[in-house]
């Protein structure tokens, strides 16, 4: 059973990686600053991101004229992919005091594009705090997000628990007896953690992936 767990999980994992890489490009205007809880490659250019679920952290940065660079406040923008190209645009703002008015909005208008066609998003804004610097700590911030709001990412990858509850590595204990060293594997504790990780790229996976995954542990049988 565990031996088959196992092999699962990297059929799964293979599987997942092979067929659901989207690209992710923002349009001017658009800083793309973290993906999934991890920063982003490329602020101002294309990013691979996953099929499915997807949490990206955009900033409105532009300059106009004499008038300066007007950047937002940060913007947590999740939505799902299931196509192979995602465009982020900004809100509209043909000046900085227009820049300005947007952003005091409780929603600006952000436009989320997938294969030329657009898609419904989620946002929530990082607030400001006070200080010299109110928007440091990003990382830590998104984290404080994620674990309020029950979403759980682990290497940039979405899971259906904490990612400190899922374990993929055997975990062994050594103690000595007599001068014998035994280990002790606890096996039942590993093959359950590893079932929960199995269950979370199953949840993860299209539909397409899924009916791949099926397919090969039926032939397993």
């Amino acid at each position: 059973m565990m031996k088959k767990v196992w092999l699962a999980l990297g059929l799964l994992t293979s599987v997942i990686g092979s067929v659901s890489a989207a690209t992710l490009t923002p349009q001017k205007g658009v800083s793309i600053l973290f993906i999934n809880g991890q920063q982003a490659e490329n602020k101002i250019s294309e990013n691979h991101i996953n099929e499915g679920f997807n949490q990206v952290l955009v900033r409105f940065d532009k300059k106009f004229g004499n008038s300066g660079v007007y950047s937002s406040a940060p913007y947590i923008l999740s939505f799902n992919v299931t196509g192979d190209e995602v465009k982020i645009k900004s809100p509209k703002a043909r000046s900085y005091i227009e820049a300005e008015k947007v952003f005091e909005s409780e929603s600006p208008s952000w436009n989320v594009v997938q294969d030329e066609v657009a898609i419904k998003y989620q946002q929530n804004v990082i607030e400001r705090k006070p200080g010299f610097a109110p928007f440091g700590g990003l990382d830590s911030r998104l984290v404080e997000y994620n674990e309020s709001n029950a979403i759980y990412l682990k290497d940039g990858v979405l899971l259906d628990k904490p990612a400190d509850a899922v374990v993929l590595v055997p975990v062994a204990t050594g103690m000595v007896v007599e001068n014998e060293t035994k280990t002790q594997t606890k096996t039942a504790s590993t093959e359950a953690q590893s079932v929960e990780q199995l269950k979370a790229w199953y949840l993860k996976a299209s539909k397409k992936e899924r009916k791949e995954f099926r397919k090969w542990m039926i032939d397993q049988e």
